[in-house]
């Protein structure tokens, strides 16, 4: 007795499944990029607040020794008083400051990937501790 193989018999995958294949991960792809983006974007915020926070804990101390608070970031002993954060996305400057309260402000540097987040676009905090925006914290 002998066997015949029909023609239709093959082992693979037709081109219709293949094509249903590609467009299911292509939509999967068009949910999940967008997402993902936004998630990268709101972690490097902590560049950004980690370099508030050490700004303000440096203004704190200038004050304990001279009783006003410092005007630029050289004073507190940056390097620059646009003084660029650790990742190199933010820039911290002294936006305001007297002798009873201070603002520092962080903005993503200009041709960086955080230059793009418009949720947050400049972050804040002041001599009360208020963090503004809040939502960016």
């Amino acid at each position: 007795m002998t066997t015949h193989r029909s023609l239709r018999s093959y082992a693979g995958f037709t081109l219709i499944e293949l094509m249903i294949v590609v467009a299911i991960i292509g939509i999967l792809a068009a949910i999940a990029l967008p997402s993902y983006l936004r998630y990268l974007q709101e972690t490097r915020r902590t560049d950004a607040t980690v370099m508030l926070t050490e700004a303000a804990g440096e203004q704190f101390r200038f004050y304990s020794e001279f009783n006003t608070y410092a005007d630029a970031m050289t004073t507190m002993g940056y390097a620059d008083d646009n003084m660029v954060s650790d990742e190199g996305l933010y820039t911290v400057t002294v936006e305001s400051s007297d002798r009873n309260s201070f603002v520092l402000l962080a903005t993503p540097v200009a041709g960086e990937i955080q230059a793009s987040d418009d949720d947050c676009p400049a972050l804040r905090i002041d001599s009360a501790g208020v963090k503004t925006p809040i939502d960016c914290w």
